[in-house]
């Protein structure tokens, strides 16, 4: 069964100005994207799948295809916000799509087994691809779906440029999720984050304190079980003109609800990602050392 590689690259990047996806940052222009097909298919992928904004599809054909289409087989679908189950109205309101687990929704024609998600401006590092490969590649039994998440240090994902949204990951000492916890606004402090609470509290988070950054390895039975939870989602929240069916809060009602299994898998970066317009400066003299050290090639799609 060939594995897939299902980027998310919809988002708006409302907060860097922009879409972050096909930001060049390499030093021949590559994308975070070009980076995360690249480690990919050293660990053992043989599929890529694209879920992307309409209006960028000729972007993304011209460009990132472009370079990729001779040596892996790479699909384009897209995440449209009129795009709702049966049966199912569009609030008059409504003007941007609906979320991370809407946009794995809009793979399912195109993914047939079992998968992997990531963000697609985000550089994760080929040991959390070869982590992935190897979990999906050799699938647990058990009674319930098992599925995956790699967790990385809070301290590397945080940025000097302004706050970041992460999800908190609570792991038992064998190795499973048992919660996790959406945290807006958190800011550096030291090697540990900092985020104020009711009543203007602070609250310190470890810097050592693992985090989701949206890299996930899935059994094909999560279709099903998002699409049920994206009715219920549509049922509640609809006329809220900014509420998001988040993948991670998806995963974690299948957890609590003792519906399906996570193995956290340890992510040995080094991780990086741009949230603010200030953090471009800092990831491309990451990626860039990257290569100088012989990691890479220059450019990655030789």
């Amino acid at each position: 069964m060939p594995l897939t590689l299902v980027g998310l690259a919809a988002g708006m990047g409302s907060r860097f100005g922009g879409p972050k996806q096909l930001e060049p940052l390499g030093p021949a222009g590559e994308t975070m994207l070009d980076f995360s097909i690249h480690d990919a298919l050293r660990a053992g992928f043989d599929r890529v799948v694209l879920v992307i904004q309409p209006a960028l599809h000729d972007a993304f054909e011209r460009g990132l295809v472009a370079r990729w289409r001779s040596h892996v087989p790479i699909e384009l679908v897209h995440q449209e916000f009129d795009a709702l189950p049966a049966g199912m109205v569009l609030p008059a309101n409504r003007r941007k799509p609906w979320g991370t687990g809407q946009a794995v929704l809009a793979a399912v024609p195109v993914v047939d087994g079992s998968f992997a998600v990531v963000n697609g401006d985000d550089f994760y590092g080929r040991a959390a691809y070869e982590a992935l490969a190897a979990f999906l590649g050799a699938p647990l039994g058990g009674a319930l779906p098992v599925h995956a998440l790699v967790g990385f240090p809070l301290a590397e994902t945080l940025s000097e440029a302004g706050s970041v949204n992460r999800a908190l990951l609570q792991v038992t000492s064998d190795g499973w999720l048992s919660r996790i916890e959406e945290i807006v606004g958190i800011e550096a402090a030291g090697h540990d984050g900092r985020v104020r609470v009711d009543g203007g509290e602070t609250r310190l988070i470890p810097g050592s304190a693992p985090v989701s950054m949206n890299m996930w390895g899935f059994a094909p039975d999560v279709f099903a079980t998002l699409a049920e939870a994206f009715v219920s989602f549509l049922e509640r929240h609809a006329g809220d003109e900014r509420a998001e069916f988040l993948l991670p809060s998806h995963v974690e009602e299948l957890v609590q609800r003792a519906r399906a299994r996570v193995r956290v898998l340890p992510g040995k970066g080094p991780w990086c990602g741009i949230t603010h317009a200030e953090d471009r400066a800092r990831v491309a003299g990451a990626l860039r050392a990257h290569i100088e050290r012989g990691e890479y090639p220059r450019p990655l799609w030789k």
